[in-house]
């Protein structure tokens, strides 16, 4: 199953959205977020950490976040964008756009 990464900009469950990120890989343009970035949670009313990301895709030697991995407040990270992740693991990661229009 596919799994989109998670870029700044992107929501969470707890209405905030992601607010820091790697600028040295872009998706789409937009700076990829990995563990140890942040995401604003008004649910939690806190900033919070991102604390989940895909072991086998890192970038700088952090994770990069995906959909539903968690931030330090408990929320999850939802999509903003269409690059996802093939089925993961060491052997059979890919990555792909499914967006129509590249």
């Amino acid at each position: 199953m596919a799994i989109p990464y998670i870029t700044i900009g992107c929501p969470t469950i707890g209405g905030g959205n992601v607010i820091t990120g790697n600028s040295s890989f872009l998706i789409e343009g937009i700076a990829v977020a990995c563990i140890g970035d942040k995401a604003t949670c008004p649910k939690h009313q806190t900033t919070a950490t991102i604390v989940s990301g895909d072991p086998y895709m890192q970038v700088m030697g952090k994770s990069v976040a995906r959909v539903n991995d968690s931030l330090s407040c408990g929320c999850k990270l939802l999509p903003k964008q269409s690059l996802v992740v093939g089925a993961t693991g060491p052997s059979n990661g890919g990555v792909k756009n499914t967006n129509q229009n590249v």
